[in-house]
């Protein structure tokens, strides 16, 4: 999706979103090379854990991705009560990062279109007790 828009739309900046609690994408772009590190558990379990040696993803990621904001539990489960408050969907912690990302990032933001992609309503019973 990155290389799309920039490659139709031009000059767009990108900014990719990971759990402080996996931030291993995030740790490996800005090392310049793949990276071990321990994850410890995150609501945002569809983005956590390591980076297959060889991966296509790590290359895209450092080319296309001009910088990363890290998100806590706190702002991961405030952005799953938001979007259910105002939308009436439960989405998962995967796809709340980008949405606590913007509310985060919100005044580094120039005026102008911003995308926001949503996606994965895979939240457990359990989980989705603890946030709302």
């Amino acid at each position: 999706m990155a290389g799309y828009c920039k490659a139709a739309l031009g000059p767009v900046r990108v900014i990719g979103c990971q759990p402080v609690n996996s931030p291993v994408m995030a740790e490996s772009v800005r090392e310049g090379r793949i990276v071990e590190m321990e994850s410890t558990p995150t609501l945002s379990d569809g983005t956590a854990g390591g980076i297959e040696p060889g991966s296509i993803t790590f290359k895209y990621c450092r080319k296309l991705i001009d910088s990363f904001s890290l998100i806590d539990e706190t702002e991961i489960t405030s952005a799953i009560r938001l979007f259910k408050e105002y939308h009436h969907e439960v989405i998962e912690g995967a796809a709340a990062l980008p949405i606590a990302a913007f509310l985060k990032e919100r005044t580094k933001v120039n005026q102008g279109n911003v995308v926001i992609v949503i996606c994965g309503a895979n939240l457990s019973p359990r989980e989705l007790r603890k946030v709302t």
